[in-house]
C-alpha cells in the first residue's frame, strides 16, 4: 500500500473502530442494567432469549447481506463511475429484502411459541409464555433495524464511515432510557421501549443518507445483471451468516437446560468476548471491505493481498493480547462491568468466567473469519464461506451433544464447542484463501502470530503476578467506593499489561507495533507544537 492508501485505511479503521467502542460501552450499560433492575432471574433469561431469536433474523439478511453483496457491488459501481446504473440493483436488492423481512417478521410473530419451544427447549410454564410474549414486542423492531443496517451499508460504500458508525449508540441508548423509565412497570414495556428505540435509530440513520439515495426507487428490476448479481452473492451469504446464528442458537437450546441464570450468564460472556472482537476484527474489517472491493474491481490483486495480510497482522496484533488478558483477568472484568448490586454475587461471577474462558478460541479464530470473509466477499465468493461454514454446525452440534451428556462444563461446554467449531472455520478458511490467491504469505504471518503470542505470554505472566499478590473478594457486599476501588485497581493492571506487551513487540520490532508508535509519537508531537504555538 502507499502512504495514501494506508492513511485512509488508518483513518476509517480509526472511526468505525471508535464508534465500536462507543457502541460495546453503552451495550454494555444496556446489559448492566438489564441484570441489576430486573427483579428477577427468570425476566432477565426470558428479555435475553427473546434478543437471541430476533436477532438472527437481523443478522442474517443485514449482516449477511449487506457486507457480501451490497457493499462490494455498490463499491465497484461507483469506483467505475456507474452511480445511477449501480443504484437499479440497490434498489430492487433494498426492496426485496425490506419485504422479506416485513413477512419472516410477521410469521415470527404468529409462531412465537413453537419457536421458544424449539430453540429455548428448557423453558416451560410462566418463563415460556414470558419468552413468546417478548418476542412478539421486540419481532417488529427488526424491520427496523435492518432498514438501518441497509442505509448504513449504503454509506460505508460511499466511505462515510462516521455518519454510518455512530447511529448503533443511539439505539443502545434509547433502550437504556427504556429500562430506567420502565423497569419498575414490567419487563414487557422495557421491551416495547427497546422497539421503539429501533425505530428511533432508523430514522436518524436516513437522516444522513437522504442525499445518497438520491438514485434510489420504489421499482424492482429483476432482470438488471446487477441486482443478478447481488442475489447471487447475497443468498449464499445469508446462509453462510445463518450458519454463526444457528451454532449460537444450537448452543442456546442446551444452555436453557441448565440451572436458572444460565442463559444469562452465557449471554454476558459473549458480550464480553464480543467486545474486542467487535472493536478491533469487525472495525478493522468493515473498513477494509469497501477498499478490497474497488482494488479487485479494478484488478490490482498484489494490492487486494497487501491490504488483507496487513489487516490480519494488524488484528493479530491487538487480538491474542485481548485473548490473554481476558484468561488471567476475566473474573475482574466481569465483576467490574455487571456488579451494581448484591444481585450479582460470587457464584455468578464465577460461572460467568468459566464461560469466558472457553469462549476465549473464539476471539481469535472468529476475528480470523471476519477479515477472512471480507476478502471473499470482496472477491465475489460468497459459496466458500457458505460450504466451509456449513460444515462446522455439525462439528458445533455434535460437540454440544457430547459435552452435554456425558460432561460435567454445564453451560462452558456450550462456549467450548461454539470455540472449537470456529476455530475449524477460520483455518480451512485461510487455507483456501492461501491456495485461490496463489499465496497470501501464511508463513510470514505465522511468524508474526509467534511474536505477538509470546509478547502476550509475557503481558500474562505479569498479570498473573499482579492479580496473585492482591486479589480480590467477590463475595464482599457492593458498595460504591468498593466499586471505584475495583475499576481503579483493575485500570491499573490494564495499564501494566499493555506498557509490558507492547514493550515485548518494540523490543523484537514488530512492524505494525513500530507504525503506531510513530504515529502516536507524531500525533503528540503535533499537539504540543498547536498548543505551543497558541501559548
Amino acid at each position: 500500500m502507499d502512504a495514501s492508501q494506508k492513511k485512509n485505511l488508518t483513518g476509517a479503521a480509526v472511526i468505525v473502530m471508535s464508534s465500536i467502542v462507543l457502541s460495546r460501552i453503552t451495550g454494555f450499560l444496556r446489559t448492566v442494567l438489564i441484570n441489576n433492575l430486573l427483579h428477577n432471574e427468570m425476566s432477565k433469561d426470558a428479555l435475553f432469549m427473546a434478543f437471541t431469536i430476533t436477532d438472527l433474523l437481523y443478522f442474517l439478511l443485514v449482516g449477511g447481506a449487506i457486507s457480501a453483496a451490497l457493499i462490494p457491488v455498490l463499491s465497484g459501481y461507483l469506483a467505475r463511475n456507474e452511480e445511477e446504473e449501480g443504484w437499479k440493483a440497490v434498489s430492487t436488492f433494498i426492496n426485496i429484502t425490506f419485504i422479506a423481512i416485513t413477512v419472516l417478521g410477521l410469521l415470527g410473530i404468529l409462531f412465537s411459541p413453537q419457536l421458544v419451544k424449539i430453540l429455548a427447549s428448557g423453558f416451560d410454564g410462566e418463563k415460556a409464555a414470558l419468552t413468546v410474549r417478548l418476542m412478539r414486542i421486540l419481532f417488529p423492531s427488526v424491520s427496523f433495524l435492518m432498514l438501518a443496517g441497509l442505509t448504513n451499508g449504503v454509506l460505508n460504500s460511499y466511505q462515510r464511515f462516521a455518519a454510518a458508525a455512530y447511529g448503533p449508540i443511539l439505539y443502545n441508548i434509547g433502550s437504556i432510557f427504556s429500562l430506567l423509565v420502565f423497569h419498575k412497570s414490567g419487563v414487557d414495556r422495557v421491551a416495547a421501549g427497546i422497539m421503539g428505540s429501533a425505530v428511533f435509530y432508523f430514522l436518524f440513520q436516513i437522516s444522513f443518507a437522504f442525499r445518497n439515495f438520491k438514485f434510489y426507487r420504489f421499482k424492482i428490476y429483476l432482470k438488471h445483471p446487477g441486482f443478478i448479481k447481488l442475489f447471487k452473492l447475497a443468498v449464499p451469504s445469508l446462509l453462510a451468516s445463518s450458519i454463526t446464528q444457528i451454532n449460537v442458537l444450537i448452543s442456546q437450546s442446551y444452555n436453557s437446560n441448565f440451572q436458572e441464570g444460565s442463559v444469562t450468564a452465557l449471554k454476558n460472556a459473549t458480550d464480553i468476548w464480543q467486545l474486542p472482537y467487535g472493536i478491533f476484527a469487525m472495525g478493522i474489517g468493515m473498513a477494509i471491505l469497501p477498499t478490497l472491493s474497488e482494488r479487485f474491481a479494478l484488478n490490482e490483486l498484489e494490492s487486494f493481498k497487501d491490504i488483507m495480510i496487513k489487516s490480519l497482522k494488524t488484528t493479530f496484533l491487538l487480538i491474542i493480547p485481548s485473548t490473554i488478558g481476558l484468561i488471567v483477568l476475566g473474573d475482574q472484568v466481569i465483576s467490574a462491568i455487571y456488579k451494581w448490586s448484591a444481585k450479582i454475587d460470587a457464584p455468578t461471577i464465577g460461572i460467568t468466567y468459566k464461560i469466558l474462558v472457553f469462549f476465549t478460541i473464539a476471539l481469535l479464530s472468529q476475528s480470523v473469519v471476519a477479515i477472512a470473509n471480507r476478502a471473499f466477499y470482496a472477491n465475489n465468493d460468497t459459496k466458500t464461506p457458505l460450504f466451509v461454514g456449513a460444515g462446522t454446525i455439525a462439528v458445533n452440534g455434535g460437540l454440544c451433544f457430547l459435552f452435554f451428556h456425558y460432561t460435567s462444563l454445564g453451560a462452558a461446554g456450550m462456549a467450548f464447542s461454539y470455540s472449537v467449531s470456529s476455530a475449524v472455520y477460520a483455518v480451512v478458511l485461510l487455507s483456501i484463501l492461501e491456495k485461490k490467491l496463489n499465496g497470501v504469505g501464511l508463513e510470514k504471518l505465522t511468524l508474526f502470530f509467534l511474536k505477538v503470542f509470546f509478547a502476550s505470554m509475557a503481558m500474562g505472566v505479569v498479570l498473573f503476578l499482579i492479580k496473585k499478590e492482591v486479589p480480590l473478594d467477590f463475595a464482599r457486599v457492593f458498595s460504591v467506593r468498593l466499586k471505584m476501588e475495583e475499576i481503579l485497581w483493575l485500570f491499573f493492571e490494564l495499564a501494566a499489561g499493555v506498557a509490558v506487551y507492547f514493550g515485548a513487540v518494540l523490543a523484537m520490532k514488530v512492524e505494525e507495533a513500530v507504525y503506531i508508535q510513530k504515529v502516536t509519537v507524531g500525533k503528540i508531537k503535533n499537539i504540543i507544537a498547536r498548543l505551543s504555538r497558541k501559548a
